[in-house]
């Protein structure tokens, strides 16, 4: 019993020997596995650390190269700026020496017109003299020859029609030679000889032609040619030059502003503005420069001093030069503002509209009832010799 005790306490020790070295196995196979985890975590990271790099050197490379575009684009704009500034300095000099010649035909023109108005105050002065001798005349006929008061009211009356006739060939003023006949027609009316019957027939047909003329506004005209004038430094002009240069710095300072972390959304802003700057459109007549501040400037008084031409043309009743004047007018908008502008077209539309209105009439001539008058002045001298 003693032997087989002995012999079952070695087997328990040796089963304990036996069993140390599986635990041993089991902790060197997960510490194995662990490293073998750590090792693909650190070779995973240096992996994505590769990624970036390489990330951040193709980025580096795309500004770049869109710097580059930038720089050459630039370029290009400033050779087509130095080109487009030779041939507008061309047309300025041609613009400028045509500006010379309108401003002496102007002058010329102001000139005739001053020359004119001087004209017609002397005229309207000798009409005065005139008129002043004619009563002096009358009053010393009735003196030396003691007419009657028929002859006298005669007299009156002609005087009358004279200022009748006068005023309406003269200075075209219908409503002052329809006061004169009609104080004239009084005047006969008093006398209450039926000898005068033909004298105020005749003085009412004049009355009447006069009373249906048609006399045309040309103080509304002016009006609304003045009203033109005002509106034309607030037309926008087609042809009118960019300002690129400033729109590519502001573009670049905008690109500049953005951090790395937003560069590639950066440059897709910036190459979409850019495209913006370029604008392709279909044209069916040939291209004309664009135009700088100063030759807007020019091309606006040059419209306005062509008005004001058409309008002292108006004033002075000068068909012609209004025509002429209103004409060139409007293909100057036609050719040089934006037509797609609703003030464009009505201005043009506004000078069309004055283009076709009379600014002079026809006159009637009222002279007949003066020399039906005459007649009958004789008949009463010879009347009179008669007699004595």
């Amino acid at each position: 019993m003693e032997k087989n005790k002995a012999s079952k306490a070695p087997t328990k020790e040796t089963d304990q020997v036996q069993e140390l070295p599986v635990e041993n196995k089991n902790d060197k196979a997960a510490s194995g596995a662990a490293a073998a985890f750590i090792f693909l975590a650190i070779v995973f990271s240096l992996i994505a650390v590769g990624a970036s790099f390489l990330l951040f050197q193709n980025l580096q490379k795309t500004r770049s190269e869109l710097t580059q575009q930038l720089e050459t684009t630039r370029d290009k704009l400033a050779q087509v700026s130095v080109k487009v500034s030779g041939e507008l300095s061309g047309q300025l000099s041609s613009m400028s020496g045509q500006m010379g010649r309108m401003s002496s035909e102007q002058q010329q023109f102001q000139g005739q017109v001053a020359h004119q108005q001087k004209a017609t105050e002397a005229l309207s002065k000798k009409m005065a003299i005139s008129n002043q001798q004619m009563l002096q005349s009358i009053d010393v006929l009735f003196k030396q020859k003691g007419r009657e008061r028929i002859g006298w009211v005669l007299a009156e009356v002609e005087y009358l029609l004279l200022i009748a006739n006068h005023s309406l060939q003269l200075q075209s003023d219908a409503g002052t030679a329809i006061t004169a006949l009609e104080a004239a027609d009084s005047r006969l009316l008093d006398t209450g000889d039926p000898g005068t019957i033909d004298v105020r027939t005749k003085i009412s047909d004049e009355i009447q032609q006069l009373k249906v003329l048609q006399q045309p506004d040309i103080v509304g005209m002016a009006a609304r040619l003045a009203s033109v004038i005002k509106t034309i430094p607030g037309l926008p002009i087609k042809y009118t030059q960019l300002n690129t240069k400033k729109k590519i710095d502001d573009l670049t300072e905008k690109n500049a502003s953005h951090d790395a972390g937003n560069l590639e959304q950066a440059s897709k802003d910036f190459l979409h503005e850019l495209r913006g700057l370029v604008v392709f459109r279909k044209i069916d007549e040939p291209q004309k420069p664009l135009m700088t501040p100063n030759q807007q400037f020019f091309l606006q008084q040059n419209l306005q001093l062509k008005l004001e031409t058409a309008r002292l043309a108006l004033l002075s009743g000068q068909r012609n030069l209004f025509d002429e004047s209103l004409l060139e007018a409007t293909q100057w908008l036609q050719s040089f503002f934006d037509m797609e502008v609703a003030l464009v077209g009505q201005t043009i539309a506004e000078l069309k509209a004055l283009q076709k209105m009379n600014i002079t009439s026809a006159l009637p001539d009222i002279s007949g009832s003066i020399k039906v008058l005459r007649v009958y002045q004789e008949t009463l001298e010879k009347r009179h010799e008669v007699k004595q």
